[in-house]
């Protein structure tokens, strides 16, 4: 198995621990693992595309203009 080792600055250090705590996760690790999960499944992609129709959606005529 490939090591892969990241340096992260306190900010992130911070993201990292509040997701961990968020979605229950014990280890860095398992959430670093976990998030390259659904970015190799394209589970961001979809979220990104229902975010920009809904930033569309506020202006109903151009988004269907396109």
């Amino acid at each position: 198995m490939k090591e892969i080792r990241l340096k992260f600055n306190s900010k992130d250090k911070e993201n990292i621990d509040r997701l961990k705590e968020k979605y229950g996760f014990k280890t860095s690790e398992d959430l670093i693992k976990f998030l390259v999960t659904i970015f190799a499944q394209h589970y961001v992609e979809f979220l990104w595309g229902v975010n920009e129709a809904e930033k569309n959606s506020k202006n109903d005529f151009e988004f269907y203009k396109r």
